[in-house]
Formats: structure tokens, sequence, C-alpha cells
């Protein structure tokens, strides 16, 4: 089964439209906008006619990932260190033993401002699963492009695409942080 960490955003919802996974999994990880995501994200998966399941893994909220206020030791505005790791463990640890064969990200080839989103990133965290479950692929299927290019090869209408959420600070899109600046600049762009 080819299973898609569907968060709702723009490059995860392409995905789901572009390549029809057999589940769409959303992972509360405690992040601030947790419940947006997963509202999003089963509303989409329910326009495409796909399998949606969440995830509740809420640990992270220990250690202040899911506050964007928190001081960090990061210039960039958006910092959550292993955050990617995480999730992707929570989903092998969920899938271990049978029921996904491939684990996929929405990552594309502008994520690379942090190392979560690179391609060596995920061929190390695909090895690192694998070795522990060699029945269980990590892969990102858009990482060679960029979002822009993924919303032109999914081919995803505007009725999807303009669904998406890409807030990163509060359950209703606060038009300042970067995926809120990004998903603006995307839609107007592109339709």
């Amino acid at each position: 089964m080819n299973v898609l960490l569907l968060s709702g955003g723009i490059e995860s919802s392409c995905l789901a439209f572009w390549r029809r996974p057999q589940l769409c999994v959303t992972v509360d990880y405690g992040q601030v906008c947790a419940e947006m995501e997963i509202e999003t994200s089963a509303s989409i998966a329910r326009k495409l006619g796909l399998k949606h399941d969440i995830i509740r893994a809420p640990l992270i909220k220990k250690f202040g990932l899911s506050n964007p206020n928190q001081k960090r030791k990061s210039k960039k505005p958006e910092f959550w260190p292993f955050r990617n790791q995480f999730i992707a463990t929570v989903a092998a640890m969920h899938f271990s033993g049978g029921g996904a064969k491939e684990i996929w990200f929405g990552s594309v080839k502008t994520d690379t401002r942090f190392l979560d989103g690179s391609k060596m990133f995920f061929q190390l965290l695909n090895s690192l699963v694998s070795y522990q479950d060699s029945k269980v692929v990590i892969k990102a299927p858009a990482l060679s492009l960029s979002t822009e290019e993924l919303i032109e090869r999914s081919k995803i209408p505007f009725s999807i695409l303009g669904a998406t959420f890409s807030c990163h600070r509060s359950n209703v899109a606060c038009g300042d942080c970067p995926g809120c600046q990004k998903q603006r600049s995307v839609l107007f762009s592109n339709y």
C-alpha cells in the first residue's frame, strides 16, 4: 500500500491528486495548526475519493515545536528540528510489519532551506527506516520539482488547490507566516 503523509498543504495535496495513494495520513504531532491540517486533509481526501486516517502522536509538544513564538537556535522563521524524521518514524512505526509499502512526503526541491527537505535527508531516512523494516520505503516523489512544477505536473484543479491550508502559526490563516506567504504567491501566480 502507498501512504501519503497529507498535511492539507499545497504540495501534499498536489501529490494526492496526481499520484492517488491508497491511503492519506495526517500526523498530529502537536503542531499549533493540527486541527485545520486534519480538517483540510480530510476534506481534500474526501473530494478525491481517497481514504484518510489520522495518527496522533503529540509527544512533540513537550519539545516546544508546536509553539511558533518559542525561542529557537535558528535565524530561520520556521524551525522544527527533527520534524520530518519524527513524522516518518511515527508513520513507519504505525505501519511496521505490514500495511505500507511506501510512505510519501510532499517535499519539493525548494524545501532544501531545511536539511530535512533535502534529497540527502530522504536517502538517509529511507536507509534508516529500511534497516529496521525492509518492507517500508520512504519517498518524496516530487523532490525533483518546484512547487509550481508540481502544480503543473499534477494538473490539480483550482477547486482543490484553493482549498489547501499552509499556515504554520494558527488554525486560521495568519497571512504573514512563510507558509501563508507561499500559498498566496503560488495561488495568485498560477490562477
